[in-house]
Parts: C-alpha cells; structure tokens; sequence
C-alpha cells in the first residue's frame, strides 16, 4: 500500500524506467505496461510523471480508461509510482487548462458525464481524491531527482520538498513551478542551483514536447508520447555513479512506432 507522501525515495539498487506525458494515448500506454511486464517483469520501478490525462481533443482521448487502469496498478504495485502533473492538478482544483485552445479540463469533465452519465459527479470526487495522494517527485540514492517539471526556484533544501502539498495545491508558488515551469522560465544556472539545494546531480522531467529527449545542463527534459518526433523513455541504472544529464542521456530508449 502507497503512503502519501511528496517526495519518494528510491535505494541504490535495480532500475527505474521513466516515462512522460501519456495524454490520453491508450496505445502509447499499452506499450509502457508491455515493457514493464514482459521486458522488466514487474520487478524495476516504473515511473510515469504525470500528464498521463489530457489528450488535445476528445475523439482519441483515452483519460479516464488509462486513469483506471493506473489506479488499479497503483493499489497492486508499491513499485509502480505515478507522479504528479499540471493536468492532473487541473482536475482535482477543476481550474481550466487549454492545450492547442482546447479546454482539456472541460474536455474531460465531458469524458465522465459520457461514461458514467449521473454518476459522473461522484466519480470525478473519486478520481480527485486518489490525484491528491500522489507525490509530485522522487529522488534516488545515486542523486537523480525525477519530477512532472521544474526546478522550482525557490526551494532551498529537500525538506522543503517533504510536505510541499500541505501547504495547498492552490496559492502554492514552488508546487506551481515544479508541474508547469519550462525552460525559458528557468536558466540552466537555476536548475544546477536547484540540484545543489535537493543534493542531487541531475534531474528528468517532462511536460515540454521534444523530439525523443533534449539536454539542458543537468536537466533531461523526455517525451514519452506527445512529443516533437520521436518517443523515449530513461532505464535509470539506480546503482550506476550519476555525475550529470551526461549519464542520463546514454540511458535513454525509444520506443518502436
């Protein structure tokens, strides 16, 4: 059973596969559980982080299916561990994100009345609820920290991390940052200001589509499924040295089209 908890912590030992930014894409996401089935066995760590909801329109939007089926993994699995998103946050604050100009946040709200037509209410309370016990990073023992987004800029130690939901989900600058912030909004000096602080020397996230993966200093920004070309994902070696995005890079998959 998953506690809740912000910040997870990872031993030096085994694998972690990293995935981003699913979006509704049910094929993309049968394809992430086929490699950790078949390929790792259940054994590694899977990480997704985030935005594993929210396609751009609603004729191919697969949220709510991949939402159950993540929730049942999540109840089975203490080694499957699901982050959150500035999509998931959209929905358990019901405050409007648009993608492309689309109202995704509507968008899904329009899945669940199709679905479950008057119970669509009490289901959203129910998805809410289990979006609220996600964390929103993890960190390993070999000094990767894996977040949605980020670096947030103001955070000056890990323990600041520990119980950063507790101050709301609303009205909270550093959970605002580390869900929606790209580069642009922070320098590559922020992020190694960032990694100093956590006492980590890189750090993964997603959110900003790229082709496959994109180095910025420290940081490796993947794009598991909505993404500018090509689709990847990190086999973190957790017992391997880690001395910057360097090694991360050499870890990075890619997924067959």
């Amino acid at each position: 059973m998953h506690k809740k908890v912000d910040l997870i912590r990872l031993p030096r030992h085994g694998k972690a596969i990293i995935v981003t930014d699913l979006h509704g894409n049910w094929k993309d996401f049968e394809k992430v559980m086929e490699l950790w089935e078949n390929i790792f066995h259940k054994e590694q760590h899977l990480i997704i982080t985030g935005d594993f909801i929210h396609a751009m329109g609603r004729e191919n939007d697969r949220s709510v299916d991949i939402l159950d089926a993540v929730m049942y993994e999540w109840g089975r699995h203490e080694n499957f561990h699901l982050l959150l998103g500035n999509h998931e946050w959209a929905t358990l604050t019901r405050l409007s994100v648009y993608k492309g100009g689309i109202n995704v946040t509507l968008n899904f709200e329009e899945l669940l009345k199709e679905k479950f037509q008057d119970d669509w209410e009490s289901k959203l309370n129910k998805y809410t609820e289990f979006l609220k016990k996600l964390p929103i990073a993890v960190i390993t023992a070999n000094k990767v920290f894996i977040s949605h987004a980020g670096p947030p800029k103001n955070i000056m130690s890990l323990d600041e991390l520990v119980n950063l939901t507790k101050k709301g989900y609303m009205d909270n600058k550093s959970l605002f940052e580390i869900l929606w912030c790209r580069h642009g909004d922070y320098t590559k000096k922020d992020v190694n200001r960032f990694l100093d602080a956590v006492e980590c020397r890189a750090m993964i996230v997603g959110h900003t589509p790229v082709n496959g993966c994109k180095q910025i200093g420290n940081q490796l920004v993947v794009s598991s499924s909505y993404s500018r070309g090509r689709k990847a994902y990190v086999e973190l070696d957790l017992e391997k040295e880690i001395h910057g995005a360097g090694d991360l890079k050499k870890m990075v998959k890619y997924f067959k089209e």
